[in-house]
């Protein structure tokens, strides 16, 4: 998994929110231009906070929950504008980074989800650093619950959380003689040098959203598919079947993260003895 690349500072995201604004019915409009004040010191406490890493600490405010349903239609009604943030937070990302939603690796991300939940941060409803493009499953599973009984946050933030470049998913290959197979099983494993409030986060990613369980499920599927690649590749004359799924791991990882599953297993498969034995029987 790789982080999101966040939209440039210019137009503002303050900007980008009025041109949504603007285009609402007027009386919404009217409603939320008359706390335009308010939007303004929210944005800059999202970006406080994202900046000085205290997400968890931001509060809900009264003044912007009693508006909930004007700012919500900003994000709920299509305009124009808000068609061209969705698009631009999109263009914004490197190619091929979007073929996979960023939460989980495994789906294509279809929709967006608010990190900070619209039912208590309405404010934030169209703010770019709050809309995560995501799938369905990640987004209904995150739901509302991004903070722990303990005041902890749950889920990594694309934009704002630094993943570290360390290798923390895991793979073990089993083969089965019997079925004439390769299976896959993940794992979480902490690395040397990783703070703990980071592990804890990653962790709980992971668990909440079931990722190493939904590797587990599509992994049957995607050793057939790797090992038909390398087949292709060995009857079309490639001689180092080996080396040509490393470099396929490398590019994986250059897009997706050095913790992207795929990628993982692909290093795998690439490093077991009995490869070519597999390709040869695929």
């Amino acid at each position: 998994m790789k982080n999101l690349t966040s939209l440039p500072a210019v137009p503002t995201y303050l900007a980008r929110y009025m041109a949504i604004r603007d285009r609402k019915h007027r009386i919404t409009r009217a409603l939320l231009t008359d706390a335009h004040a308010l939007i303004e010191e929210r944005y800059e406490a999202y970006e406080q906070a994202i900046g000085g890493g205290t997400l968890a600490g931001l509060r809900c405010d009264s003044e912007a929950l009693q508006l909930s349903e004007s700012l919500r239609a900003c994000y709920n009604g299509i305009t124009q504008p808000l068609t061209q943030l969705k698009q631009a937070i999109k263009d914004a990302q490197p190619k091929r980074l979007l073929k996979y939603c960023p939460l989980c690796g495994t789906t294509l991300p279809g929709t967006f989800d608010h990190y900070m939940p619209a039912v208590r941060f309405p404010e934030f409803a169209v703010h770019p650093l709050n809309l995560v493009p995501c799938c369905a499953r990640c987004n209904s599973t995150k739901d509302d619950d991004w903070l722990s009984a303990e005041g902890k946050r749950q889920f990594l933030h694309a934009y704002a959380d630094q993943i570290p470049d360390l290798q923390f998913v895991t793979v073990t290959l089993h083969e089965c003689a019997a079925l004439g197979g390769v299976g896959a099983t993940f794992s979480l494993e902490r690395p040397a040098g990783l703070e703990d409030e980071m592990w804890a986060l990653i962790e709980s990613h992971f668990r909440r959203l079931k990722l190493i369980n939904r590797y587990g499920e599509l992994s049957n599927d995607e050793v057939a598919e790797i090992l038909a690649g390398c087949r292709n590749f060995y009857h079309e004359g490639g001689l180092n079947v080996q080396s040509f799924l490393r470099r396929q791991a490398v590019d994986r990882r250059s897009v997706y993260g050095r913790n992207h599953w795929i990628a993982v297993l692909m290093d795998a498969m690439a490093g077991h003895p009995n490869l070519m034995v597999w390709v040869r029987d695929a």
